[in-house]
């Protein structure tokens, strides 16, 4: 890697009832850090059907080195289509939680981008892919198969992240990096765990409401009211951790919602259930739970 070998590189092993996989986790090289929050790499079998992934704060790149994988859509009348996920897809920030199933195990190298990470190499605003996941070639053109073919011929995970952080870094557009007024109020919503009013926010930052709303969307895909939301769920949910009982009221008011029906409400958004349901759900990690 860039001087460093695999220092940057910690590994871990899962094995217990949800199954077995290794993790590879890579902290970024310096000239992607303001983009990149994570790389990793992650192979292994799970022992259920199929996991739903949270809504988080940022956005991630995913190539599949291994069997394919599926993403679970549900259809109006009930019904669900399955996704075949088998190459390099792309997936923004999310309002609402997706379902995969790995059904034959799988082998899958991902990027986390920081909230306003992702614009500066994908070359767009950042509304265009919020609530999207798909084939990153319905951005880029097919031209981007040719990453994952030299990944599938390279053994080494150290190369494997290396030739990823290469491939990033030749993409940055210093025109698509986000402003620091938007970087500013990203880290203010962040510190205060999507407490702070977003009037507030603007009044800090010298702008109008409207004004930083216009900035999010462009530079991040979410207004600052909806990335907040997403904050105090993570709050919250880190919060139940490990918990059988919780007091819901004292909970709410300690996250920031209203009242009580308030959390529920964006727990059901956000999860697809109320807070009791996803205490009892397993989860492989804190940004994903089992669903069957």
């Amino acid at each position: 890697m860039d001087g460093d070998g695999g220092a940057r590189i910690h590994s871990m092993i899962e094995d217990g009832p949800l199954g077995r996989w290794r993790v590879d986790l890579c902290r970024p090289r310096a000239d992607l850090a303001a983009c990149v929050a994570q790389l990793w790499y992650g192979e292994g079998t799970v022992n259920y059907q199929r996991d739903r992934i949270l809504p988080g704060t940022g956005s991630f790149l995913l190539i599949n080195l291994g069997p394919p994988q599926y993403r679970i859509e549900s259809r109006a009348d009930g019904s669900e289509r399955r996704l075949r996920f088998d190459d390099i897809w792309y997936s923004g920030l999310q309002l609402a939680p997706i379902d995969t199933e790995a059904p034959h195990g799988s082998a899958l190298l991902g990027v986390a981008f920081h909230a306003h990470g992702a614009r500066p190499w994908l070359h767009v605003d950042a509304d265009d892919s919020v609530d999207r996941v798909g084939p990153l070639a319905d951005w880029l053109g097919d031209s981007v198969l040719a990453l994952r073919q030299r990944l599938l011929q390279t053994q080494s995970i150290e190369r494997r992240f290396a030739l990823v952080e290469d491939w990033l870094a030749g993409r940055l557009a210093p025109r698509f990096v986000a402003s620091e007024l938007v970087i500013g109020c990203l880290q203010r919503i962040a510190d205060s765990d999507g407490v702070l009013a977003v009037e507030v926010l603007a009044k800090d930052a010298g702008v109008s409401r409207k004004h930083l709303g216009e900035r999010f969307r462009r530079e991040v895909g979410l207004t600052p009211k909806s990335l907040s939301r997403i904050h105090r769920f993570r709050r919250a949910m880190t919060l139940l951790a490990g918990r059988e009982r919780v007091p819901w009221s004292e909970l709410a008011a300690l996250c920031g919602y209203y009242d009580q029906s308030h959390l529920i409400r964006d727990f059901r958004a956000f999860s697809g259930m109320a807070p009791g349901e996803l205490l009892r759900r397993p989860q492989p990690d804190s940004g994903s739970l089992v669903v069957s």
